[in-house]
């Protein structure tokens, strides 16, 4: 495996784990407020603000991660 093979190879890896995160704090926010309607609880208007923000990171931070899978495979394929 050449030096650039390698340096490709990880910045795969590191797309990978980071979309593991974003999927992750997304499940963790779903399921705690999820918990929180069905314990009869309304979600403050703060704190549902603060899941739309970071939703909207979230979401920003796989535009990154999308574009540069689609440029691996474009090189790729």
């Amino acid at each position: 495996m050449t030096r650039e093979d390698r340096e490709e190879f990880v910045k795969i890896l590191h797309a990978h784990a980071q979309t593991i995160d974003v999927c992750a704090a997304c499940a963790v926010t779903t399921r705690d407020l999820a918990a929180e309607i069905q314990r009869g609880g309304v979600p403050k208007r703060d704190d549902l603000r603060q899941t739309v923000e970071e939703a909207e990171k979230a979401l920003a931070e796989l535009d990154v991660v999308r574009a540069e899978v689609r440029r691996l495979l474009t090189q790729f394929s």
